[in-house]
């Protein structure tokens, strides 16, 4: 059991895994170099997060201990788990800059105070980094691996919103080593914080693989789903919705992920995408997988536009109201958030845009209301971005407003008219400012 656990990067997933790590009763000693961050977290405690379940482990009677140097985070460490940024570089790889940074500070400890420690990766890695790159660098500042240094691969299966959820309920622990005493240590660790956890101990290069097949096994069947809601949508006695469920109620399939929706986006699927395709160019490996999966996702943001152009020249729409910018919902993450693509398309066509989103605090190209009430005024139309049931009551209780439900969100909803595709567009009318209540539904899936 680990008494003493070290967390280098405290950013949306480091904070939630160090509350996390937390809960097993060890000391849990943490640093990020970005000083305005750890201020704000010793002051709200990661409240900016909207993680479901954070402020539970907050207040366990285990608060954090925040130090100002990596060098005294770990002194007495017994595991560092390391989570910082690994960006996508412009080929699609990921740059493992700021995780060599901090190893720099701990191999200049390691070399000073005599100490070995266990090195978590957890931050997402291109295969063949941890023993190409990582360890290299270690060993080339005269250190010897599964002797001064022990290096774990154990990357996070979480999503924005539900990391805290995901962190305490995992499908199973992906752990990639090259050492028998590092191996059994971590895996003792977690058979004392979870009950009878499935454990996958795989080398180093299969972790890493497995991690980056495991997201774009996903982007595969988001962008298959989107397949299949063209066919569908190609005929007025065929529902997508219908179809889909169906298909995924074989087990063999599955019916996460299942369902029509949007294209996939966030901070990990599209940039996961990438990189297996770089990963499989530079081992000359065929791969049309990824960039059919690709098109399919920019196809589906291409029928978005074409929905909008539809809108604007056929029905005179003349403002647009997103209710949810980011990509979903419980998070202040906006990457490649498939609503603020549709933004700038609407603005490129001068139509005026408003939203309301209770998570995000950026600026954007549009103009920001406080309430859906200010939206639903301000907006001929209003798109539905993702699914939070705190919408529920708002949508269902206000003024009558033509809502674009890309989610389905309101599948049995008895308040408005349903429209499924294109082809029902012939009864949506817009006459000043006399709305017919309509809800306007294409896709449904959670991504």
């Amino acid at each position: 059991m680990f008494r003493n656990i070290s967390v280098i990067g405290l950013g949306k997933l480091g904070y939630p895994m160090a509350e996390f790590l937390s809960s097993s009763g060890a000391k849990i000693s943490c640093y990020d170099k970005d000083l305005n961050l750890v201020k704000e977290l010793k002051k709200n405690h990661g409240e900016h997060l909207h993680e479901q379940g954070l402020q539970n482990l907050v207040n366990n009677n285990n608060d954090l201990v925040f130090h100002n140097k990596i060098s005294d985070c770990i002194i007495d460490a017994d595991i560092i788990y390391i989570t910082v940024p690994t960006p996508s570089k412009l080929d699609g790889s990921f740059s493992n800059e700021v995780i060599l940074e901090v190893l720099d500070e701990i191999a200049n400890v390691i070399l000073k105070n005599k100490k070995s420690y266990i090195i978590n990766i957890n931050s997402t890695v291109q295969p063949g980094s941890i023993e190409s790159e990582i360890i290299k660098f270690l060993e080339n500042k005269g250190l010897k691996n599964n002797e001064n240094f022990y290096i774990i691969y154990n990357p996070y299966f979480v999503a924005l919103g539900s990391v805290i959820r995901n962190l305490q309920e995992p499908d199973y622990l992906l752990i990639g080593s090259s050492s028998i005493y590092a191996a059994k240590k971590i895996s003792k660790f977690y058979n004392a914080l979870y009950k009878n956890p499935k454990i996958r101990l795989l080398k180093f290069k299969e972790a890493e693989l497995t991690k980056l097949l495991v997201n774009t096994y996903l982007t595969t069947k988001i962008s298959y789903s989107n397949f299949v809601k063209n066919i569908c949508n190609s005929f007025d006695d065929i529902s997508d919705l219908r179809v889909l469920e169906s298909v995924g109620l074989d087990n063999r399939i599955g019916s996460k992920f299942m369902l029509p929706g949007g294209p996939y986006s966030g901070p990990c699927l599209p940039r996961d995408n990438l990189s297996l395709k770089k990963f499989c160019l530079d081992h000359n490996i065929q791969n049309s997988m990824s960039d059919e999966v690709q098109k399919i996702n920019n196809d589906t943001i291409e029928n978005l536009y074409k929905v909008i152009s539809k809108l604007k020249n056929n029905y005179n729409i003349k403002s647009f109201g997103f209710l949810g910018l980011g990509y979903k919902s419980n998070t202040q993450c906006f990457e490649e958030s498939y609503s603020i693509k549709m933004m700038n398309f609407l603005k490129s066509l001068k139509i005026e845009v408003f939203y309301y989103d209770p998570y995000l605090i950026e600026k954007f190209d549009a103009k920001k209301v406080h309430s859906f009430d200010e939206l639903s005024m301000q907006s001929d139309i209003i798109f539905l971005s993702y699914i939070d049931q705190q919408f529920n009551p708002i949508i269902q209780v206000k003024r009558d407003k033509n809502i674009w439900d890309l989610w389905h969100h309101f599948n049995e909803s008895k308040y408005n008219r349903i429209f499924h595709k294109d082809s029902d567009f012939k009864n949506f009318k817009v006459i000043g400012d006399n709305l017919d209540t309509k809800i306007i539904r294409f896709n449904k899936r959670f991504g």
